[in-house]
Formats: structure tokens, C-alpha cells, sequence
């Protein structure tokens, strides 16, 4: 298949950032390392960084299928794991920077996106209510934890297994998923009350 003159761009970007530091790239590096005039970067991205939010979300969508429903979940999630390491080099390069519309935005917006529409496909799947604004605080919180966690993965030196990885994370997930469900069907949960535990249910 022939491949586009945005994929030859953020070809071109993504072997670069392997290669060299972030803030020597610049759009006529990118343009002479594709083998393209200059001036047609711009009818494509307004920058470098709109390259690297192109090829997360383009990638992405790709690699992770049935992101947001409930039932595929721990396959999103092993999904996600192997095109980072399959990545592991560019995104190693990139996570650490501190910039303007960094990775890291890019990145954790598409996770509280993802962490939200599975909780409202749990909700409709299990038949229980979801409060709203209690959604987006798991959308944010989990979110960002699952960021943390990736991050750290990619970056530490001797980084662990990605199937050990893949099970702590999907513990995590999970029992808070359980515990959401036991809470929501009352199925003789606890919760802390003027310091005395209290049986529901």
C-alpha cells in the first residue's frame, strides 16, 4: 500500500525523535528526512507537536479496538501495553518533555477519555447508575494513574515484564470496578463511619 505524505511526515517524525533530541527536530528535518518539500508540512500539521498527537491518536486508534466498551476492557488494556512497547523507543524520548501541548496532555486526555466511556458502558452493561460527576472523577483520576503508571514503566531502566505490568494494572481496574459494583448492588460492603466500619447490605 502506498503510504501518504502524512504518514511519510510522521514517519519521518517518529524515526527522528529515536534518534535526536526533541528540540533539535524542526519541521525542515522532519520535510528532508521524508524526502518532501518543506513548505507542505503546513498543509498537513501546524507543528511538530500536531505530528506527535496525530500519530498517538492514529495509532492508537489502530492498535486498541473496542477501547471504550466494558466487556473488552482487559483486552484494551494489553492492547495499549503492546503498542507502547512496540513504541518503546519514541515514547521513551518523548514522555519527559515539558512543553507546550506535551505527550503527556495528548496522552492522558485519550486515557480519561477511554476510562469514562468504559465506565458508562459498565453502567448500561450491569444496569446500575453511575453518577455523573462521580464518572469524571474517575475519568480523572484513573486516568492520570494510569498515565503515572505507563510512564513510569517506559522510563524506568530496568522496567518490569509487560505481563507483569498487565496484571497489576489490570488488579487495579479491576477491583475498583468490583468495588464500584458491589457499592452499587449492595452486596455486603463496608464503609467508614465516624471511624467504625459498617456493614451495608
Amino acid at each position: 500500500m502506498q503510504m501518504t505524505t502524512k504518514n511519510k511526515i510522521a514517519q519521518a517524525t517518529k524515526s527522528l525523535v529515536v534518534s535526536d533530541p526533541f528540540d533539535h527536530i524542526s519541521v525542515t528535518s522532519i520535510m528532508k528526512t521524508a524526502n518532501l518539500r518543506r513548505q507542505s508540512f503546513y498543509d498537513y500539521f501546524h507543528d511538530k507537536y500536531d505530528v506527535l498527537a496525530w500519530i498517538y491518536q492514529t495509532e492508537t486508534d489502530t492498535a486498541i479496538k473496542h477501547c471504550g466498551n466494558y466487556r473488552f476492557w482487559p483486552q484494551t488494556l494489553r492492547r495499549m501495553l503492546t503498542y507502547f512497547v512496540e513504541n518503546h523507543d519514541f515514547y521513551r524520548q518523548l514522555l519527559p518533555l515539558d512543553v507546550q501541548n506535551a505527550p503527556e496532555t495528548i496522552i492522558k486526555t485519550h486515557l480519561q477519555t477511554m476510562i469514562g466511556s468504559i465506565f458508562v458502558s459498565m453502567g448500561e452493561a450491569e444496569h446500575i447508575a453511575i453518577d455523573t460527576d462521580y464518572c469524571r472523577f474517575l475519568q480523572r483520576t484513573l486516568g492520570d494513574s494510569l498515565y503515572a503508571s505507563v510512564d513510569q514503566w517506559l522510563t524506568d531502566p530496568d522496567p518490569q515484564p509487560m505481563t507483569t505490568q498487565y496484571q497489576f494494572l489490570r488488579h487495579y481496574l479491576e477491583d475498583g470496578m468490583n468495588g464500584l459494583l458491589m457499592r452499587s448492588k449492595q452486596i455486603k460492603t463496608y464503609h467508614r463511619a465516624d471511624d467504625r466500619n459498617t456493614e451495608v447490605g
